[in-house]
């Protein structure tokens, strides 16, 4: 008789073709932004429409990562719990967080911080950075610090905060509260 169910571990791994690989890196790269923009305010995670069961689905932040690196690696999303009980108002919609940063580049809202607004933590969240800000990435909002050590980097060297601002705008990296420590 046959076996109704497949043995996961017996199946190949799916893999994506460099079109949907190129898709779900800009969908990563677009998380950690809507995460350096939105959990300082509060938000758990981004919500999302399911168009297959007409109903919006939950998800904090770490799992969403894990599922986006997951289908890079295999293809496949791995089965998880969906969140337990979620208050709606504590996540951002995906569509909605994707236009408000769009609409922030539009306005040409400054990237960089008004001068003297140095803080010493994150230049993102605000956050405390340990060991002098030396680390990849902010502990707190888990945004890569290198776009605003090249902005310091650039003002020191002589660039106008405009152009500096205009180059980070164009590489679509969010609002910086302050700078890194020099």
């Amino acid at each position: 008789m046959p076996d109704d169910f497949d043995d996961d571990d017996d199946r190949e791994p799916v893999r994506l073709d460099r079109h949907e690989m190129a898709r779900v890196r800009r969908d990563l790269d677009d998380l950690a932004k809507f995460r350096a923009t939105f959990e300082n305010q509060g938000f758990r995670g981004v919500s999302m429409f399911c168009a297959d069961c007409a109903e919006e689905h939950f998800y904090d932040w770490a799992i969403i990562a894990q599922n986006l690196e997951a289908l890079l690696v295999s293809g496949e999303v791995p089965v998880h719990e969906p969140a337990y009980d979620p208050q709606p108002d504590e996540y951002v919609d995906w569509e909605y967080a994707g236009g408000y940063l769009d609409g922030l580049a539009d306005a040409l809202t400054p990237v960089l911080p008004v001068p003297g607004a140095e803080t010493g933590g994150c230049p993102f969240c605000g956050r405390p950075l340990p060991d002098g800000g030396t680390a990849p990435y902010c502990p707190g909002c888990g945004t890569h610090l290198g776009p605003a050590r090249m902005a310091r980097a650039l003002l020191e060297r002589g660039w106008t905060s405009e152009a500096v601002s205009e180059l980070l705008r164009g590489a679509r990296v969010p609002p910086l509260r302050s700078l890194p420590p020099g």
